[in-house]
């Protein structure tokens, strides 16, 4: 199975800078919303998980919505419904998460930059185009940063994506140069 890469870089500087340098360069706001996921896993050990082994070991529950081109908030009566029955089956909570979701794009573009701030890790941006998927992981990385970098980013090849749940789940900044493997 072919690796698909996503690189997820912190930011240094705020959301108005980088939303500026975005339309400087002829991308537009197209998609914002606040995001909360509940993560539940019947495991709570992940110690040595990779980013995605975690997402994968946990039931996503999320209430999206509130932004430009988006229905309201989700239905937390619903959610609570949901949380109520994987308790019951043995799930516990693993990760809170709260995100405030922002997508950019121009036209001839197959994809989004996403500027993601999220609570407790901060500002960063989230970046995949399948029109990589045929290359190596490390190819598609190279081609990833290279592109951000086209659109007024200023990333080496050599620095590192942070990984949230890992960084929640050990309580320290975890990095690795593929958020979604």
């Amino acid at each position: 199975m072919q690796t698909i890469v996503e690189v997820g870089l912190p930011l240094k500087k705020n959301l108005i800078y980088y939303h500026d340098m975005l339309q400087k360069h002829g991308l537009e706001l197209v998609f914002a919303c606040i995001t909360h996921d509940l993560y539940y896993a019947k495991n709570t050990k992940f110690d040595g998980l990779t980013e995605r082994q975690m997402k994968d070991a946990c039931i996503r529950l999320r209430m999206s919505g509130g932004g430009i081109n988006t229905k309201p908030l989700g239905n937390n009566k619903k959610i609570l419904k949901q949380e109520q029955e994987l308790i019951k089956q043995g799930y516990t909570k693993v990760f809170d998460t709260l995100k405030f979701d922002f997508h950019y794009f121009k036209e001839g573009m197959n994809t989004r930059i996403q500027l993601q701030d999220i609570k407790d890790i901060g500002l960063m941006v989230y970046y995949n185009n399948h029109n990589y998927d045929k290359f190596s992981a490390t190819k598609q990385r190279a081609h990833l940063i290279e592109e951000l970098n086209s659109f007024g980013f200023k990333f080496k090849q050599t620095d590192l994506g942070l990984d949230k749940l890992r960084t929640f789940y050990y309580g320290k900044k975890m990095y690795s140069e593929n958020q979604n493997g």
